[in-house]
């Protein structure tokens, strides 16, 4: 098979969970005979498409997506390397999937449009409208736009929700396959589009970011850990309010906070101010030594699509404690034997939920141990196998 990846960027791993999955499955497709291509507009020094890529094309004109030339140019390198299938990696982005749309026209080439967000976003809570954490939130048009978030919560989901439906049914017009990183999220893009049938729609989770040989293990210590963008979806904040409100009752215990974003800043202000003890802020590191010695992973996401830092965290045993704010949680946790959910987005029941584990060293240890055993159905060479079912179905030989 001819397979080519159109991404914003070249094949970084460090930018995010779409370039990681894209590195893993590129690795097990070339391990498997396949030729991959990469589609990008944005060039970057650091990308490992040197290694992997049959070829690669940038596009040269970065300020009009879906351009003449751009479109002349992916066009071509669809023919000349005779590329069997299109897997467009940020079709949330309309400009950014309309391209390949175009390209078909001159090509017999299949589109599979991932879409790797969540479809679905659930209505505001008022718990998620109570006074902000952050000082930039405090501000008069903020805190009115946060009274409207609490008139206005239900239309402003039915906004984004027929928003997000318009977007997939027309995915699903230009495309020959959407697929998303959970069957719950099928289930969800039929509620909110005027699509009819399940018969384009395919699921397919997220492959783990490590081999089995790759873990590191070390002694497990008593650390909480954060690993994400520091961005207002992510709300790293609400993780440091928790740690105040607790870190008195557990002097053993540490958090750990990685991650880099604009609210850097700000968070190292609130560290500050809240006067938190053993909370380190340790900006980008690579997570894989903290998964090792970390017992827990916290998450207070508004919404997540299929969240990697999960399902890495549970394959060094880090039991994940998260919103359920997103449906493919339940997909890929057992609740009280793989993770812990709660309910979005209750800071309350948070704190006394993951109090609750700390004080149980006896459910950290077969917990951890459940974690471990239960994310290996996510391994890489089983998900790209189920990749190329995919593709099979579609008639790409």
């Amino acid at each position: 098979m001819r397979i080519a990846f159109y991404l914003a960027f070249d094949l970084n791993p460090q930018n995010g969970g779409i370039e990681r999955v894209t590195n893993i499955l590129t690795k097990e497709f070339v391990a498997a005979g396949h030729q991959v291509y990469f589609v990008s507009y944005i060039s970057e020094p650091e990308a490992e498409h040197t290694a992997l890529a049959a070829d690669r094309l940038v596009l040269p004109d970065r300020k009009k997506l879906c351009s003449r030339e751009n479109q002349t140019k992916f066009t071509d390198f669809v023919n000349k390397n005779s590329v069997d299938i299109i897997v467009a990696q940020h079709s949330h982005d309309m400009e950014f999937a309309t391209l390949p749309f175009l390209v078909k026209q001159n090509t017999n080439v299949k589109i599979l449009y991932v879409f790797h967000p969540t479809p679905f976003i659930q209505s505001l809570s008022i718990a998620d409208t109570s006074y902000p954490i952050l000082k930039s939130e405090r501000t008069l048009p903020r805190l009115w736009r946060r009274m409207g978030r609490i008139i206005l919560k239900k239309q402003k989901q039915k906004s984004k929700n027929n928003k997000m439906g318009k977007h997939l049914k027309r995915l699903h017009e230009m495309g020959d396959y959407i697929l998303v990183s959970s069957e719950k999220y099928i289930d969800s893009i039929l509620k909110i589009s005027n699509i009819q049938s399940r018969e384009k729609l395919f699921a397919i989770a997220n492959p783990n970011t490590y081999r089995q040989e790759d873990i590191q293990t070390a002694q497990k210590e008593n650390i909480l850990i954060f690993v994400g963008r520091l961005s207002e979806e992510k709300h790293p904040e609400k993780i440091m309010l928790i740690w105040k409100h607790i870190q008195d009752r557990f002097p053993q215990w540490n958090l750990k906070i990685l991650g880099e974003g604009k609210l850097r800043h700000e968070l190292e202000e609130l560290h500050k101010q809240m006067k938190l003890e053993r909370c380190s802020i340790e900006g980008r590191q690579e997570p894989t030594p903290y998964y090792a010695k970390a017992k827990i992973l916290l998450l207070a996401s508004d919404f997540e699509g299929f969240p990697m830092t999960i399902t890495e965290a549970m394959q060094h045993g880090v039991i994940p404690v998260a919103f359920n704010s997103f449906e493919a949680l339940s997909g890929i946790i057992e609740e009280n034997v793989t993770g812990i959910s709660v309910t979005p987005y209750s800071l309350q029941e948070y704190e006394e939920k993951l109090a609750a584990l700390m004080n149980n060293e006896e459910k950290i240890a077969k917990m951890s141990v459940a974690t471990k055993k239960s994310i290996s159905r996510f391994s890489a060479p089983d998900i790209a196998v189920k990749w190329i079912g995919l593709f099979r179905k579609l008639g790409v030989q």
